[in-house]
């Protein structure tokens, strides 16, 4: 038997070909892999969530004979992970998941007491029908495929919910929209939020039924100039540049704080936010 052939046959037998096709499947965007890296930046320059937002999210978990009552996907920091544990029972079952190193480092040290796992969307290290509610909290468009949507039903309980909710800006105000024109040189293929993508691609997707799509009052989040413009540089596609370019842009914002009547002079600035909540159900 030639050697090709042998070496094949001893790969299939150790698994490996199945190793392969793992890894393949639990690879992150080029921009998270370089922009998500610094936790710490990240969670000193990130909203929080509304009690609201957290309320209603924690008002849809169900305890049960599952592995875990909550499975929160792309966790982070832990921003939203610290929220609705205070929250929920002491006895709720909750694994935080998060693909990257950096950040999952940052979530174990705020969230010491939460179960965790470095992990994908695509590829969850759970049985089927083990989980009573999945959460995506400020992540879904990161991962938004059918692949992904796929293995979240997997990992659900027979009618077991799926939310996602996000902090998203209001773009029109018209500071926000400047700064907005300065990120937009820099998404290319990177996902957003605000593109809608993520609502197409759940929408076409048979598995899941849509509950409920609401829109919040959102997060108080205001500081000073620097504070601002460290939020907008943690924003992946900035996060990723080379420091020298890094720079140039934070300087372009600042221009921006500086030519409106809104932001110019103000100790305080405030960024305009607003919850989206998307609340689906496994059929």
């Amino acid at each position: 038997m030639p050697r090709t052939l042998i070496l094949m046959n001893l790969c299939r037998k150790l698994g490996f070909f199945r190793v392969i096709k793992r890894m393949s499947s639990t690879t992150v965007h080029t921009t998270a892999n370089t922009g998500f890296v610094d936790g710490q930046n990240y969670n000193q320059g990130r909203p929080s969530y509304t009690e609201k937002a957290v309320s209603y999210i924690a008002d849809l978990v169900t305890t049960g004979n599952v592995s875990y009552d909550v499975l929160e996907l792309g966790a982070g920091t832990g921003k939203f992970t610290q929220k609705i544990i205070s929250n929920l029972p002491q006895d709720v079952k909750y694994l935080a998941t998060e693909p990257m190193d950096g950040f999952l480092d940052t979530l174990k040290e705020l969230c010491p007491s939460v179960s965790t796992k470095l992990c994908t969307a695509s590829d969850i290290p759970l049985p089927e029908n083990s989980v009573g509610t999945v959460v995506a909290a400020q992540c879904f468009h990161w991962f938004a495929s059918e692949e992904s949507l796929a293995e979240i039903r997997r990992v659900l309980v027979p009618g077991g919910r799926f939310v996602m909710v996000w902090n998203n800006k209001d773009w029109n105000v018209p500071w926000v929209k400047d700064i907005e024109t300065i990120l937009s040189e820099f998404y290319g293929d990177t996902p957003r939020a605000v593109n809608r993508t993520w609502k197409t691609v759940i929408e076409k997707f048979t598995g899941f039924l849509c509950k409920e799509h609401i829109l919040q009052e959102g997060i108080d989040f205001q500081g000073d100039r620097d504070f601002i413009v460290n939020h907008f540089c943690t924003i992946s596609v900035i996060a990723s540049l080379a420091e020298e370019e890094k720079e140039k842009v934070q300087q372009r914002m600042y221009q921006v704080l500086d030519s409106h009547e809104e932001t110019t002079g103000k100790d305080i600035i405030k960024i305009p936010f607003q919850t989206e909540i998307y609340h689906s159900v496994k059929v």
